[in-house]
């Protein structure tokens, strides 16, 4: 995988795509920098920009919001990732974000509003 760096310089040069940003936030993960999660939630939020319907991305966000503790946001991005992937057909997405949300709000107790 390259690193944010290398993404960084591609993302510099005018290349930018739904995947690179994707890529960007996965290195920012991977790495860890002082301010990974705020920019993992930059790229991903611009992914999702460019491309409403990538599934793996509504997954992720969700799971950098929840850890910045940005469950209410969370949750509305699984659900948000819940209607594309039906939409796309991504069954396996699909699930495996009803589960996470499943999960959150579990853990939250009646925080948040059930699924709909």
């Amino acid at each position: 995988m390259p690193n944010v760096t290398a993404l960084t310089q591609l993302l510099n040069k005018g290349q930018d795509s739904a995947l690179l940003r994707f890529g960007l936030a996965s290195a920012y993960l991977k790495e860890q920098p002082e301010d990974h999660l705020a920019q993992a939630l930059r790229h991903l939020k611009r992914c999702l920009e460019l491309e409403p319907k990538y599934t793996a991305a509504y997954k992720q966000l969700a799971q950098v919001q929840q850890a910045c503790e940005d469950f209410t946001s969370a949750a509305e991005t699984l659900r948000l990732g819940i209607e594309s992937a039906e939409s796309a057909g991504d069954l396996q997405a699909q699930r495996a974000m009803q589960v996470f949300l499943k999960r959150l709000q579990k853990h939250l107790g009646t925080n948040l509003p059930p699924n709909p």
